[in-house]
């Protein structure tokens, strides 16, 4: 184990917990599920009963990020649309909070929590969706973090 400048060594790796995650880019989840704008609500509905997940990215043709549609989006938007003309951006977050995959986790989760929010898409400096980040992820994360805590004490 190298020391640090000050002698004192690397602490992560005297507790152990050197392969923890620190940033965004080391939990998102790169394989999401996109769809346009212009796509027929009821058919992303669909798509997400039929799948394990609770968000959709919605993309422009060109790859970059034009909102989010959550579960809660399609709960509060359920009888108030008419299901054959409502496209997801009508009920879509148009302009969602988003982070990069160099964001360091503790900022994730300041932004999860300050906003209400269960996912934030990952994007690059010219908005390109690289991946997502949720919760789920971050819930997942501090589990292991904790477990290799308790395994110390």
């Amino acid at each position: 184990m190298a020391d640090s400048p000050n002698g004192a060594g690397n602490v992560t790796a005297q507790l152990g917990f050197a392969g923890m995650p620190r940033h965004v880019g080391d939990l998102m989840i790169t394989e999401v599920v996109c769809l346009p704008p212009h796509h027929p609500f009821r058919e992303a509905v669909d798509l997400m009963a039929r799948h394990s997940f609770h968000h959709l990215l919605v993309a422009e043709p060109d790859g970059r990020l034009a909102g989010v549609l959550s579960d809660r989006d399609i709960l509060r938007g359920e009888g108030c649309y008419d299901s054959d003309t409502t496209l997801i951006a009508d009920i879509m977050v148009s302009e969602p909070i988003t982070v990069r995959a160099q964001t360091p986790l503790s900022e994730a989760v300041e932004l999860v929590l300050d906003h209400r929010v269960n996912c934030l898409p990952v994007v690059d400096d010219a908005g390109q969706i690289c991946g997502i980040l949720t919760s789920t992820d971050l819930l997942r994360a501090l589990k292991n973090l904790q477990s290799a805590i308790e395994k110390l004490a």
